[in-house]
C-alpha cells in the first residue's frame, strides 16, 4: 500500500512596477519571456527482487529445493496496490528468502515511515503431530505458531540482495513482533537509517535500497565481503550474507498461515522540519479495518439515576423493587434514566415511557425473565426515543424483546437477548418503525424460526419501516433449517460489523433483506455451508453485501438473488 502527502510550497512573487515619466521623447520596452515556476514532487514507488527456495514459489515449475528467483515476489517500479513481499507455501523448518526493495520518493529530499499489521493468525487443521506440540491448537479462538516461528531482518543495503561487512540491521526478530514496532521510522526528524546530525532524510532523485531477509527457524547474520554485482544465487553464489536453522522448530507450526499489510509512506523533508513518523502519520489500514462483534463486558454502568431499581426489599426503602412499577410510577416522567441494579427479575415489562432503562450490564448481571407465554413478551417498547441497555433478557413467549406498531428512535445496546425455546424470536418489530439502532447485543436463538425480524410493508400492507440499522453485534445460538437469523422489511437500513457465528445454520438463510437499498457490509459470516445473504427483492437491483468475510472458504450457494458481493474479505475481522 502506498501513501504519499505533497505539502503546497509558499512561493513568493516580486511584483515589478514600471514608472514612465511623462512628456518623455524616449521610450524602451523590454520583455521576458517565459517565466515559470516548477513544483517538485513527491512520487513514492517500490519495485522488489525475490528469491526463495523454489518449493516455497507457488506454481514454480519442477521444484529441486533450488534457491532461485521469486517472480512471483518480484515487480518493477510501481505504485504498491496487489503486490505481495511475502507469498509463499510449503514452508519447512530452515527454508529462506531474500528481498531487495528499492525506494524511490521523487525529486525531493523525504521522510519515510512504514507500519505493518497482521490480519491473519490461523491454526487452520491440527495434525496428530501439531497436536503434541500445541495443546492450544483446537482452541477455537486462539492463534497459530507459524508467526512466533519465522524471523526476519531489515538492513540498508547497496542494491545486490547480499548483506555485506559495514551493513547495518535497523529492524528484526521474529514476524509475531512486526506490528508492534508501531510507526517505524526509516527516517523522519528524530531518527534515520541513513544516520546523520542531524538526521539525513531519503534522498530525492536517486535509489534506496533495503534489504530483507526471513527464514523460518533461528536467523544468524553472516555478512561477506563486500562486492557489489556477483550474483546471490547460480554459480559461483555468494548468498545472502545469513544463515538459517530450523532445527529448533517443532510441529506447532504445522499447516499454520499468517497474513499481513506492509505500508510505506514518504512527506518531503523541506519544510517539513519537525516530522515524526510516530506523531504526525497514521497508516491507512491503522482503524479502516473494523473490529466487530458485541463488546457486552465494555459496558460503562450508568451512575447517574432519577430512579433506582433492586431487588433488596427495605422497610421505608426508596428504592424500587419491580422494573415496571418503576416505569408505572407518576414521578418517572420522559426523559429520565430508571437504573436497574444486578439481579433477577421475573416479570414482563412494558417501557411506554420515553426513557433511558439501564441495568448493571448483561454479563453482571441485570436478568429480566420474561413471564408471559403466547403473544407475551420479557420487554415491550411502546414508545418513541426509548433507550434500553445492559440487561440479560430471556424471553417466555413469542418475543424476548417486542417493539410496537409505529415506534421510532429506539435504541438498543449491550444487551443479551435470547429467545424462549422453539421457534419463536428473540426480537420483533410490527410495523411502521424508524430511526432504530441495534448495537453491541448478543442475539441468542434457541431453535428459533427467526433470532430477530422486522416487520414492514411486506408482511403488514400499508406500515412501512425505515432506518433500522444494526451495527455491531453478534448473532449466536441455533435456527430451525428454514429460518433466518436476522430478517428485514426496512428501507435505509445498514447491517454492519457482525458476527454470524457458526452454529447459525440454514437451508433458507442467515440474513434476508426485502429491500435492495440496505448495505450489509464488514461482516464475519463464520463457517456457514447454507445460503448466508438472501435478496427478497427481485428487479429492484443487487444488494450490497460488498466487504464481508464469508468463512475460510467461501461456500458454495452462499448467496439467493440478486447480490453484490464483490469484493470478498480475505480475512475474518478482528472481533472486540
Amino acid at each position: 500500500m502506498k501513501r504519499i502527502l505533497i505539502s503546497l510550497l509558499s512561493i513568493g512573487v516580486v511584483a515589478i512596477v514600471a514608472v514612465f515619466a511623462t512628456q518623455s521623447f524616449f521610450s524602451d520596452t523590454e520583455t521576458s519571456l517565459g517565466n515559470r515556476f516548477v513544483a517538485g514532487d513527491i512520487d513514492l514507488q517500490i519495485d522488489n527482487e525475490s528469491y526463495a527456495i523454489d518449493h516455497n514459489i507457488p506454481g514454480y515449475q519442477n521444484p529441486v529445493g533450488a534457491f532461485v528467483a521469486s517472480t512471483h515476489t518480484s515487480w518493477d517500479l510501481v505504485d504498491l496496490t496487489i503486490e505481495k513481499f511475502f507469498d509463499f507455501v510449503d514452508l519447512k523448518p530452515g527454508d529462506y528468502g531474500e528481498d531487495t526493495i528499492s525506494v524511490h520518493v521523487g525529486s525531493n529530499d523525504a521522510w519515510m515511515c512504514a507500519a505493518a499489521q497482521l490480519t491473519e493468525d490461523q491454526d487452520n487443521s491440527c495434525t496428530d503431530p501439531e497436536n503434541a506440540d500445541d495443546p492450544t491448537c483446537q482452541d477455537p479462538d486462539g492463534d497459530g505458531e507459524l508467526d512466533e516461528d519465522l524471523n526476519f531482518a531489515f538492513w540498508v543495503d547497496d542494491g545486490d540482495n547480499v548483506f555485506e561487512v559495514g551493513e547495518e540491521v535497523f529492524l528484526g526478530g521474529p514476524l509475531s513482533g512486526l506490528e508492534e514496532e508501531g510507526q517505524i521510522a526509516l527516517a523522519d526528524s528524530e531518527s534515520s537509517i541513513l544516520g546523520g546530525d542531524p538526521t539525513t532524510p531519503i534522498p530525492g532523485g536517486t535509489t534506496f535500497y533495503i534489504g530483507k531477509i526471513w527464514c523460518f527457524g533461528e536467523l544468524s547474520p553472516n555478512p561477506v565481503q563486500l562486492g557489489v554485482g556477483s550474483p546471490i544465487s547460480g554459480n559461483p553464489a555468494r548468498g545472502t550474507g545469513w544463515n538459517c536453522n530450523g532445527a529448533l522448530v517443532d510441529n506447532a507450526a504445522q499447516t499454520d498461515s499468517v497474513v499481513g499489510d506492509l505500508e510505506f509512506f514518504a512527506v518531503q523533508s523541506r519544510n517539513n522540519p519537525g516530522f515524526t513518523c510516530d506523531g504526525d502519520w497514521t497508516p491507512e489500514f491503522i482503524g479502516q479495518r473494523p473490529h466487530v462483534g458485541a463488546a457486552l463486558g465494555e459496558f460503562v454502568v450508568e451512575t447517574s439515576c432519577d430512579a433506582t431499581v433492586d431487588t433488596d426489599v427495605v422497610i421505608g426503602g426508596t428504592n424500587f423493587h419491580t422494573i415496571q412499577a418503576a416505569i408505572n410510577d407518576a414521578g418517572t416522567v420522559n426523559g429520565e434514566t430508571v437504573c436497574v441494579d444486578d439481579g433477577t427479575y421475573p416479570e414482563d415489562v412494558v417501557i411506554d415511557k420515553e426513557i433511558r432503562l439501564s441495568g448493571d450490564g448483561a454479563t453482571a448481571t441485570s436478568t429480566i425473565n420474561g413471564q408471559a407465554g403466547g403473544q407475551g413478551a420479557a420487554v415491550k417498547i411502546a414508545a418513541n426515543n426509548v433507550t434500553l441497555e445492559g440487561f440479560d433478557i430471556n424471553g417466555a413467549g413469542i418475543a424476548a424483546l417486542w417493539l410496537n406498531t409505529g415506534v421510532s428512535g429506539a435504541t438498543v445496546r449491550y444487551n443479551k437477548v435470547t429467545s424462549a425455546a422453539g421457534g419463536v424470536t428473540a426480537v420483533t418489530t410490527q410495523g411502521s418503525q424508524s430511526n432504530h439502532l441495534f448495537s453491541h447485543n448478543e442475539f441468542v436463538g434457541n431453535g428459533s424460526g427467526q433470532i430477530v425480524y422486522v416487520n414492514g410493508d411486506v408482511s403488514l400492507v400499508g406500515f412501512p419501516s425505515d432506518n433500522v440499522d444494526f451495527d455491531s453485534n453478534t448473532f449466536s445460538g441455533t435456527i430451525v433449517a428454514g429460518g433466518v437469523a436476522l430478517g428485514s422489511e426496512s428501507t435505509n437500513s445498514e447491517v454492519t460489523k457482525n458476527i454470524f457465528e457458526s452454529t447459525l445454520t440454514s437451508t433458507y438463510a442467515l440474513y434476508e433483506s426485502w429491500k435492495d437499498d440496505a448495505l450489509v457490509n464488514f461482516n464475519n459470516f463464520y463457517d456457514t455451508l447454507d445460503v448466508v445473504v438472501k435478496d427478497s427483492d427481485p428487479g429492484a437491483g443487487p444488494l450490497n453485501a460488498e466487504d464481508n468475510w464469508w468463512g475460510e472458504a467461501v461456500p458454495a450457494g452462499h448467496l439467493a438473488g440478486d447480490v453484490d458481493d464483490d469484493p470478498k474479505e480475505a480475512a475474518a475481522f478482528p472481533e472486540n
